[in-house]
């Protein structure tokens, strides 16, 4: 009897230990996943650089929300390992994505109008510089006039010389009028003596100028090229907006500007023969527009496959799908050959575990410069 005494309050003790004592690992101790700290960081930024916008507002409250629907369902399917719940984690991707993406397209519209505002600035400077230059016309045309002037004064300076020489001719043939005629001559060398200062002083002030027009001229050059490298930054960025309304996922990449879309919403494929759905062929009409307006981009295409059965989706089956869409690319929009690579991955670079076929199913767009 004593011995069952014991036995059950062993039990009550360890009972009571256990629910004093949690044996969860909190989801706080394990780092939330990059794509989600990526969706953070970039809501982030937007919060910093746009919360005083008020045409901004709304679109910074969607991305917000999406945000934190991302959040919730992360930690709504955390293990007790700590660990995102495999199944939940396309999931919490696509809402991560969604949020980081709405956070690009709002960056990118407060950069635009930061760079407006650069190039409203810059376009006074260029009045500004210009007004300097009609200046320094005005004092170029005052500076020929000077010369023209001067070189008046030294023609009334050679008549002035041939009157000294008629005068001392004079001089000798009339001793009595030495002593005026050596005042007039010193009149003259006097006035000689001003006239050449007069002409090295305006021949200084030429120089002068001269050296500040080179100098105007390297500040209007150097105005040019931040100009023009302003306009070249702002049509990559327009294109970067005009590339995250195709609708996938967009990725910046060391080979360069990802597009990302499931297969399914692009091609509709049987054993037999393979379509474009409405979904794609609107996707291709709008890339090649992209193209034609940013001629300055090619595509390398890349059709990814998983699953069974495998002749469906190995490397030849997709090379298949990449070409049929290149060739609609091609025709949509009359494009060169060399503007669209095609090329079937096949099943080699999933992007997701096995189980989640439909994800690994997926056409990439990767937009090149030329």
């Amino acid at each position: 009897m004593n011995r069952l005494i014991r036995v059950a309050l062993t039990f009550c003790l360890v009972a009571g230990l256990t629910t004093a004592i949690p044996l969860t690992v909190f989801a706080a101790d394990e780092p939330a996943p990059a794509f989600l700290q990526q969706a953070q960081n970039a809501v982030a930024q937007v919060l910093s650089k746009g919360s005083e916008q008020v045409e901004l507002k709304d679109d910074i409250l969607i991305a917000q929300n999406s945000l934190r629907n991302a959040e919730a369902e992360y930690k709504k399917n955390l293990g007790w390992s700590g660990k995102l719940d495999q199944k939940a984690e396309p999931t919490v991707r696509y809402l991560a994505d969604i949020a980081r993406l709405q956070a690009s397209v709002l960056l990118a519209r407060l950069g635009k109008q930061d760079q407006d505002k650069e190039t409203a600035r810059l376009n006074g400077l260029i009045a500004t510089t210009k007004s300097k230059i009609k200046i320094f016309d005005d004092l170029v045309a005052q500076v020929k006039t000077l010369k023209k002037q001067s070189a008046d004064q030294a023609s009334q300076i050679s008549s002035l010389n041939a009157k000294v020489a008629s005068l001392n001719a004079e001089l000798s043939a009339k001793g009595s009028a030495i002593t005026s005629s050596d005042e007039k001559t010193t009149n003259l060398l006097k006035a000689l003596d001003e006239q050449k200062k007069a002409t090295a002083t305006s021949e200084q002030r030429v120089a002068v100028l001269t050296q500040e027009l080179e100098g105007l001229k390297q500040q209007t050059a150097q105005l040019q090229a931040t100009g023009e490298q302003l306009a070249a930054e702002k049509r990559i960025k327009a294109f970067e907006a005009e590339a995250g309304k195709l609708g996938g996922i967009v990725k910046t990449t060391a080979a360069g500007l990802s597009v990302t879309f499931p297969r399914s919403q692009m091609l509709k494929t049987t054993g037999k023969s393979t379509t474009l759905t409405p979904a794609g062929t609107g996707t291709v009409a709008k890339l090649a527009e992209l193209l034609k307006t940013y001629s300055e981009y090619r595509i390398k295409l890349r059709v990814h496959g998983f699953g069974q059965p495998s002749r469906h989706e190995d490397a030849a089956a997709t090379d298949q799908m990449a070409r049929f869409i290149r060739e609609g690319l091609l025709n949509k929009g009359k494009l060169e050959q060399a503007t669209v690579e095609a090329l079937g991955v096949g099943s080699a670079e999933p992007a997701f575990p096995k189980n989640n076929v439909e994800g690994n199913r997926r056409v990439e767009i990767i937009f090149v410069k030329k």
